[in-house]
């Protein structure tokens, strides 16, 4: 590990940055969410609950994928020592376990998830800076004559050694694009949109920019696996495709629910039975004396 990537050094214990941004990313992720629940009145321990569930099932994709990928061997995968993350593993694996948890806790997918992607993103986007500190998610290496400044490039790990090799820092464009989504979820949740439109817009959205970044990334994060695509672009495309289902199959849902609802309204309404009235006595003796004549006349 390079001496730049070490935030605290006390003698074997070592605190990196990247560790330090991806636990911030977390810390902003949970605030957000908490207080856009608080706001809604939902399930208090929403955001506690995701977090406890979507960090384990994140760790446990992200170091599959990972393996998957090549980036590491699938003996390492539990050894922790052994760096070594694969974003879209991470983020599926998440995802899946936090439907797990919603579907078991019976609470709306739909509007839980709306609530959750504003902090998601802000998350993601302080956690990119992770990358910073790795010199990782990086592309090409800037050539002579070309403008070296920062944000638009950053030093490599090549940097350290001849103070000189910098490379088009890739990982900013995810910080950015990460940012404005969350931003964006934040105002389409004031908007009032139906159920889990403002989750599934602006996944789509993120799904789409990752699959573009990637074809910017350069050196060991590429993972060519056919041709030019990359293993991560895969990943990407599977997980949009499914969020593109998902979609239009609830698209079509209130249409299909509204078919047999039509029925009741066309039917003809049921008799409703009146209780009978009790006829009214004769309040003198004179009137119950005519009742009793009327008859006979």
């Amino acid at each position: 590990m390079h001496s730049f990537n070490i935030a605290i050094n006390c003698g074997s214990f070592l605190l990196p940055w990247n560790a330090v941004m991806l636990a911030l990313g977390i810390l902003v992720a949970v605030i957000v969410t908490e207080i856009l629940v608080k706001k809604r009145g939902m399930y208090k321990d929403l955001a506690l609950d995701a977090c406890i569930v979507g960090i384990p099932c994140g760790i446990v994709g992200g170091r599959l994928f990972a393996a998957l990928s090549g980036k590491i061997t699938f003996a390492s995968i539990f050894d922790l020592g052994v760096t070594g993350m694969n974003l879209p593993g991470a983020m599926l694996f998440a995802a899946i376990g936090i439907l797990i948890y919603l579907t078991v806790k019976k609470l709306d997918r739909g509007v839980s998830l709306d609530v959750m992607m504003p902090g998601a993103f802000f998350g993601l986007a302080v956690g990119r800076w992770s990358d910073f500190f790795l010199c990782d998610g990086l592309g090409p290496v800037v050539g002579s004559g070309v403008p070296k400044f920062f944000p638009l490039a950053t030093f490599t790990n090549a940097y350290f050694q001849d103070h000189a090799t910098v490379a088009y820092a890739v990982f900013f464009l995810d910080f950015l694009v990460c940012l404005a989504l969350g931003v964006t979820a934040l105002v389409l949740l004031k908007k009032k949109l139906p159920a889990g439109r403002t989750a599934r817009i602006t996944a789509i959205v993120y799904l789409f920019a990752a699959f573009l970044i990637e074809w910017l990334r350069d050196g060991e994060t590429r993972q060519i696996v056919f041709g030019e695509m990359r293993f991560n672009q895969l990943v990407l495309i599977a997980m949009l495709l499914a969020v593109v289902i998902a979609a239009v199959v609830r698209r079509n849902k209130p249409l299909a629910a509204e078919a047999p609802a039509a029925e009741p309204e066309t039917a003809a309404p049921e008799p409703t039975e009146q209780p009978a009235q009790p006829q009214e006595e004769p309040a003198t003796d004179a009137e119950r004396t005519e009742e009793r004549e009327t008859p006979e006349a």
